[in-house]
C-alpha cells in the first residue's frame, strides 16, 4: 500500500503517513498536520482527531510536546476516514485498512484527550 496523500480544507492540512506494512488493524500510522502553515496559532481552539466520527486524540495548542500531530492505530479493517478539525475547520482523508494477520492481537481504542468537549484550562494549581 502507499502513503495518503495530503489533504487540505481552509487553513488545515494533513497527512496519514502508512506503517512499513501498509494501513493493517493494530499497526500505527503516524499523522502529520498544520495549520495556515505554522503550528495551530490559535491556541485556545482544541484540535480533535477522529476516526470515522470517533475521537482518538485531541489536545489544545501549546499543551502537548507532540503538536503536530498524533498516532493512529485502527482497530477495524475497512474504510476508515480520518478527520482533523480545529474550531470551524476540518480536512478529511479516507484510508482502507486491512485486518490483522490471523492470531494478532486487536489493540483498544485510543481517547488520548478526548474525555470532554471544551471548557477552558484549569487553574487551581497557580492558585487562581
Amino acid at each position: 500500500m502507499t502513503a495518503a496523500t495530503a489533504s487540505a480544507a481552509g487553513l488545515l492540512q494533513m497527512k496519514i503517513i502508512p506503517p512499513s506494512g501498509g494501513f493493517v488493524v493494530g499497526e500505527t500510522a503516524g499523522i502529520q498536520a498544520m495549520a495556515g502553515g505554522s503550528l495551530f496559532p490559535t491556541a485556545s481552539s482544541r484540535v480533535i482527531f477522529r476516526d470515522n466520527g470517533v475521537c482518538f486524540y485531541a489536545f489544545y495548542p501549546g499543551m502537548d510536546e507532540a503538536g503536530f500531530g498524533a498516532d493512529w492505530t485502527p482497530t477495524t479493517a475497512g474504510t476508515h476516514t480520518v478527520t482533523l478539525s480545529q474550531g470551524s475547520d476540518s480536512v478529511t482523508q479516507t484510508v482502507v485498512v486491512a485486518p490483522a494477520p490471523a492470531g494478532a492481537p486487536v489493540p483498544s481504542p485510543s481517547t488520548t484527550g478526548c474525555g470532554g468537549g471544551g471548557g477552558s484550562i484549569g487553574t487551581g494549581s497557580l492558585g487562581f
